[in-house]
């Protein structure tokens, strides 16, 4: 039961902070910060959020690893674990993205910031649709 619980709230906090960053801190951070400090604040915030999504899904893996995984089973032999393995490789491949862009010199208006932009939004979005199916999965099934 306590795992069940701690499994939902990391669930729950990966959708809630994918969620919350484009809606509340971005538009926060914008209104109160000047140009320097705001990009200052992004790369640094940005960073520290996609460690944090990738450090939750660590921590969902490990759970079930080590407290719900049968003797003898492979993690990635249950499609949701499978999936989840895929979305932290994914995650950890957006923060290599998102280091690649703030370490280098790019030009926000060009084609290779656009893509890359896209990808890191388009990886966020799975996963925050992925956790949430499965957290209301979670609640539809029981």
């Amino acid at each position: 039961m306590f795992v069940d619980i701690a499994l939902q709230t990391i669930l729950a906090a990966i959708v809630g902070g994918i969620w919350l960053t484009p809606l509340v801190v971005s538009p926060a951070a914008r209104a109160s910060l000047d140009d320097e400090s705001l990009r200052f604040f992004l790369r640094a915030f940005f960073f520290r959020f996609h460690l944090f999504i990738v450090l939750m899904l660590l921590a969902y893996l490990s759970i079930i690893y080590f407290f719900q995984l049968g003797e003898y089973e492979l993690i990635w032999s249950s499609t949701k674990n499978f999936m989840m393995l895929v979305l932290l490789g994914l995650n950890f491949f957006n923060l290599i993205l998102g280091l690649t862009i703030n370490n280098a010199k790019v030009d926000t208006n060009g084609a290779f910031f656009k893509i890359v932009h896209g990808t890191s939004v388009a990886i966020f979005t799975a996963t925050s649709f992925i956790s949430l199916y499965y957290l209301i999965e979670k609640f539809i099934s029981t």
